[in-house]
């Protein structure tokens, strides 16, 4: 034997398997190994166990510990993060509209539906999925390794969301900035970037200059931009002259822009005529988007645990700023107007299918399923926290939050139909339009219009941030998961690359086309891959992981021997599905190409945007057939076993813990002996405590630890 060697047997804990990961050798005289040169025999597949043993007079056997994954401080900052994971900006200045645009008060009743047939039960599975198996959506589908390509789709998808959402929160930062000047800019014509055609229409000022004259063979000087201005002004004038008015006064309505719808286009967007001017970088917004990223980083360097604290003021805030908004609202004349055309229910909407899937739309882009970001949530609770009830929560919560949310929106829009002279129907506005430019204008006319315009951007930034620091938490948790002996030790670091790497995609956004390229990114990036997504989730882990043994872990979690009810087997197994196809479908069918107000994007770009989707989907074959060909130790079996054997669990599937590990096994020993799954590893093992044998795995040795 060689003398004058000692030999380290490493020891990784995260992998619940006894075999050892790594055998060392280095000089004896040296009791720092870290400090010396060594060659890892095992992990090169070079000299056995035996003889590397034999090259040593001292063995030394140590446990090599990763980094540790992080739990929520408690319950409660759990369930925060996830309803300011699910309430965001949507539910402020999507579903209001959308409630209206299908049926007002009646549009609650398909939402209600959808709420418990695919809401609560897909949300509850995914918690469930991740609290057991502690790991991200990227590493979680060792359940069926056929099947990995799922957490790479929900990566892709919440890439994609997170290069876009933050350029809203650079928007709202912007917007916020000006609401501390003794004039709110878009509230008054004349500035730098107005046009001609600028006109503010609460403010009743005559028609004047160049746009009296161009109309002046059809108007007097004495008609006003207000309907009924124009009523009282000509009340004894005869009929045909009222007419005369009218059109005049719809005529010029074509042309005129208000001095919000300004401000947001041509100073804050610099918009270009469309996608094909891409244009210049607007320095202001660079500035914004780069301070929004610093905003969404800074909680986040010490992760969940930083996180949840975060929790308590980014979740409760956005509440009190909207009760704010919504008493200011209700003090306002036409307030209940607006409110009453909200509740009205026009029941007979109710038998158009496309009312039906928007309900399901709303239901599930709302709660963020099919993201990964709530598997990787719960993967950081204890492993018997208590899922249905936090599912139950964050499900309600969101959906008060809508409900609640429309109350605040249709106040204002009953206000801006009293001041503007029209019909409530006439003046909702829908998506950024609300925020950036009908709201702001509102405001404008109120007493002290700086304070509500800053409770008002105020509240947006927060409902924004909390999405934002969920879903780029959720990204780092798949990459430190799927990586972890690499990034999660210096997650920090793996943190601030990819909030670099958003900003520098986000470049494209602050361009004069930048928001053509924002447009794109919002209609495709989580849309039919993300019906997908779900769609498959549900499938693969209810039947080909199979709903018994998903029943058996929640038992587990639950310490107890009654799993979930008849209503989520029933719902899991076939309602669920089965809805989110035929969502899914509808939304094929009533598919339209993307288009910003009046501009419909050339053909190369939606092909642009269906990239996509497409990259989402092919992901999940693609990864299929990766594994199906390169697996060496499926080498020996055909393609239909090489098929059956990926679609079993593998051996290091289950829960993360070694004591949560031991307690499933002797719980459910039937499960662990069929798959042949690693549950075995103790705490600590001396020279004597360890044999040599032949590993099941090409190339390798097996180390028993007895």
């Amino acid at each position: 034997m060689q003398c004058g060697k000692r030999a380290q047997l490493v020891l990784l804990k995260q992998t619940h398997s006894t075999n050892i990961r790594k055998l060392m050798v280095g000089d004896r005289g040296d009791h720092q190994l870290s400090g010396l040169e060594v060659k890892p025999y095992y992990a090169a597949g070079g000299d056995s166990v035996e003889e590397v043993a034999e090259l040593a007079d001292e063995i030394e056997i140590v446990q090599e510990e990763p980094e540790e994954r992080q739990q929520w401080g408690n319950t409660v900052e759990f369930i925060l993060t996830c309803i300011g994971y699910s309430v965001g900006l949507g539910n402020v200045w999507r579903f209001p509209y959308v409630c209206y645009e299908n049926g007002g008060g009646a549009f609650l009743i398909p939402f209600t539906i959808f709420l418990f047939i695919a809401g609560v039960p897909l949300f509850y599975l995914e918690l469930c999925f991740g609290q057991y198996a502690s790991t991200g959506p990227m590493t979680i589908w060792k359940c069926a390794p056929l099947f990995k390509g799922i957490g790479i789709c929900m990566l892709f998808i919440s890439f994609s969301v997170c290069t876009y959402y933050n350029v809203i929160i650079a928007w709202v930062l912007f917007y916020l900035y000006n609401c501390f000047q003794a004039v709110l800019p878009w509230s008054t014509c004349g500035n730098d970037w107005n046009s001609k055609w600028c006109y503010n229409s609460y403010k009743q000022e005559p028609l004047t200059g160049s746009m009296l004259k161009l109309y002046e063979l059809s108007c007097t000087n004495n008609v006003t931009f207000n309907f009924e201005a124009i009523k009282s002004n000509i009340s004894n004038q005869s009929a045909e002259y009222f007419q005369l008015a009218i059109r005049c006064n719809q005529d010029v309505q074509k042309h005129l822009k208000s001095p919000s719808v300004e401000f947001y286009n041509d100073y804050v967007l610099e918009k270009s005529s469309g996608i094909e001017e891409i244009g210049r970088l607007n320095i202001a917004m660079v500035i914004c988007l780069m301070i929004a990223w610093i905003l969404v980083f800074l909680p986040l360097i010490k992760g969940v645990s930083s996180l949840g604290k975060v929790a308590y003021v980014t979740s409760v805030f956005p509440y009190i700023f909207l009760t704010i908004l919504l008493v200011r609202g209700l003090t306002l004349p036409g307030s209940f107007d607006g409110i009453w055309f909200y509740v009205t229910p026009q029941f007979e909407k109710l038998w158009k299918p496309s009312v039906w899937s928007a309900a399901a739309g709303q239901v599930f882009f709302s709660f963020g399923i099919g993201w990964g970001g709530l598997i990787a949530f719960a993967s950081y609770n204890s492993f018997h926290n208590n899922c249905l009830r936090d599912a139950l929560i964050v499900c309600l919560a969101d959906c008060f939050t809508s409900i609640y949310a429309g109350f605040v929106i249709f106040s204002i829009v009953g206000y801006m139909a009293f001041k503007q002279g029209k019909d409530v129907e006439k003046v909702i506005p829908q998506g950024p339009g609300l925020a950036f430019m009908a709201y702001p204008e509102v405001v404008a006319t109120l007493d002290f219009p700086q304070v509500w315009a800053v409770f008002f951007f105020v509240m947006l930034l927060v409902l924004g941030l909390d999405t934002q620091f969920a879903t780029v938490e959720g990204v780092v948790t798949s990459l430190c998961d799927a990586f972890p002996n690499v990034l999660r030790r210096h997650k920090q670091l793996t943190t601030l690359g990819m909030c670099v790497i958003w900003f520098f995609l986000g470049l494209t956004m602050c361009t004069q086309g930048g928001v053509f390229v924002f447009k794109l990114f919002d209609t495709y990036a989580a849309s039919f891959n993300l019906l997908f997504s779900a769609i498959i989730e549900v499938l693969v882990v209810i039947w080909v992981y199979g709903f018994e043994r998903f029943n058996g872990d929640i038992k587990c979690m639950k310490r107890s021997n009654v799993g979930v009810n008849m209503f989520f087997q029933i719902m899991w197994r076939f309602v669920t599905p089965i809805s989110l196809i035929c969502v899914f479908v509808l939304s094929i069918l009533d598919y339209k190409r993307a288009s910003l107000d009046d501009y419909t994007f050339p053909l190369w770009g939606d092909v642009i945007g269906w990239l996509f989707v497409v990259n989402s989907f092919v992901v999940i074959p693609i990864s299929m057939i990766y594994q199906l060909v390169t697996d060496e130790t499926l080498s020996h079996l055909d393609i239909s076993d090489r098929i059956k054997h990926l679609l079993k669990p593998a051996k290091d599937w289950g829960p993360a813990k070694d004591e949560n590990r031991s307690e499933d096994a002797k719980k459910r020993p039937n499960i662990y002996n069929e798959y042949n799954y690693n549950y075995v590893l103790p705490e600590k093992a001396g020279l004597n405590g360890v044999s040599v044998g032949n590993s099941t795995e090409p190339g390798t040795s097996n180390i028993t630890v007895v």
